[in-house]
């Protein structure tokens, strides 16, 4: 009987080994839905996913006026309460569309309470049009 329940608990152990995610793992895949602010009309969704120890971010946005560059940042707080000053720069939006990585985890995006949004545009940077907390893990 000894040898049966020994089989049992290392049949067990590997199978935790195997389904129990790992701290410092590779996360999947995180959507942050971008809402319209300012009666912009323009909403989208930014796709985070973890590249080693940076962050690859992938916006897409409907309702962006067409030839008008808008730019982008990561920011302190949430939408409600947004840091007027960006934590981490990201191209301007172009045809509806930006990818760049940043030079931070996934994890500590999560864990640090961060936004997404998106300025009118350069001249009218403090008119935000879009935006989309990051949520928490």
């Amino acid at each position: 009987m000894p040898v049966l329940l020994r089989l049992v608990a290392v049949f067990l152990l590997a199978l935790v080994a195997f389904v129990v995610p790992r701290e410092g793992g590779a996360a999947g895949p995180v959507t942050v839905k971008l809402e319209p602010q300012n009666n912009s009309g323009e909403s989208g969704t930014a796709t985070l996913t973890e590249e080693g120890s940076k962050t690859k971010v992938t916006v897409s946005v409907t309702g962006q006026p067409a030839g008008t560059p808008q730019p982008m940042h990561i920011h302190k707080g949430p939408c409600a309460k947004l840091d007027p000053k960006p934590t981490y720069g990201l191209p301007s939006l172009v045809d509806g569309k930006s990818e760049a990585t940043v030079d931070v985890s996934l994890k500590d995006l999560q864990a640090g309470g961060f936004a997404i949004n998106g300025h009118k545009s350069a001249q009218e940077a403090s008119v935000y049009v879009y935006c989309g907390d990051i949520p928490a893990m």
